[in-house]
């Protein structure tokens, strides 16, 4: 029992300092890694602060589920909650407490709106699964208005779930808002999206590329010419800010999925973690001392003397 106890404890102190390790290794990493992080710009922008967005809801077609309708809205109110945040916490884009997304939803389409965000049966485009498409119109690099339109099924007729149909639409708002493609996979506006993914963020990089876009709103220029103060190369984030996922609140969370549970999310974020070059070798050398630890037990519990009762 005391050779069973001492292997346990020593279990535990050997799990205990791997994972302390593996999370500081995966902050270092993640730090020394934003660098490499970057986010490409449209080069356009709004001349407006507030963007009214008309949510056409096709009640009368038999694949439509009003959840689509519940997973748009809580997407622009996640977007609206990252603005929110973000200006709160830096102050050099303070100013982004003034731009909001405004919804409206209607069963028709109506003119005097800046974004129509609407649905269809199948993907935009069958050849490539596009499940998603926006489309910009623009007059010196200044935006006019916009259109979003989500599929409610794969080209293989899979159905988006609510869970899908909230991140794709957070990806097309991004485009909306004049925001191009990242380049790092756990970013919401990285390009390529699988089906029951966990629920996509706002990440800062994402933001800082919106505050890129809406600069002219610190009075720092004027919005005309655009060209001469937004260009469409990528940005990265500065020093003082760090990629994070901006928080969410509660009535614009996903709901909760298989995916999202709390157990799966950190079985995820365990594997990730432990699958993470930085700490391959200390998970190695982990593995290793136990079989070690094994061994050495089995041959002393062999060679310990028996007294008869």
């Amino acid at each position: 029992m005391n050779v069973m106890r001492r292997f346990f404890l020593l279990f535990l102190l050997l799990a205990t300092l791997l994972l302390t390790s593996s999370i500081a290794a995966v902050n270092q990493a993640q730090t020394q890694n934003q660098s490499n992080y970057f986010l490409e710009i449209q080069g356009i922008a709004w001349d407006q602060t507030t963007i009214n967005i008309l949510v056409i809801t096709p009640n009368n077609e038999s694949w439509w589920s009003p959840i689509y309708a519940n997973s748009a809205l809580r997407a622009i109110g996640q977007w609206n909650d990252a603005l929110q945040n973000f200006a709160a916490n830096y102050s050099d884009y303070t100013y982004l407490y003034n731009l909001k997304l405004q919804p409206t939803v209607s069963n028709v389409s109506v003119t005097g709106f800046d974004i129509y965000l609407n649905w269809t049966d199948s993907p935009l485009k069958k050849s490539s699964n596009e499940i998603a498409l926006e489309t910009s119109t623009i007059l010196d690099n200044a935006i006019i208005d916009c259109y979003i339109s989500l599929a409610a099924h794969t080209n293989h007729g899979d159905a988006l779930t609510d869970g899908d149909m909230q991140n794709i639409a957070l990806h097309e708002l991004g485009h909306s808002l004049g925001l191009g493609h990242s380049n790092y996979t756990g970013d919401v506006m990285y390009p390529v999206y699988t089906l029951l993914s966990p629920s996509k963020y706002v990440s800062t990089l994402d933001v800082y590329g919106v505050a890129t876009t809406f600069a002219w709103m610190s009075n720092a220029v004027s919005f005309y010419p655009v060209n001469q103060w937004l260009q469409n190369t990528p940005v990265t984030l500065p020093p003082n800010i760090l990629y994070k996922n901006l928080p969410v609140s509660t009535q614009n969370s996903a709901p909760q999925t298989l995916a999202n549970n709390p157990v799966i999310e950190t079985l995820t974020l365990m594997f990730d973690i432990l699958i993470h070059p930085e700490i391959l070798a200390i998970v190695i050398v982990f593995i290793v001392i136990l079989i070690i630890i094994a061994i050495v037990s089995s041959k002393r519990k062999k060679q310990m003397p028996k007294v008869d009762s």
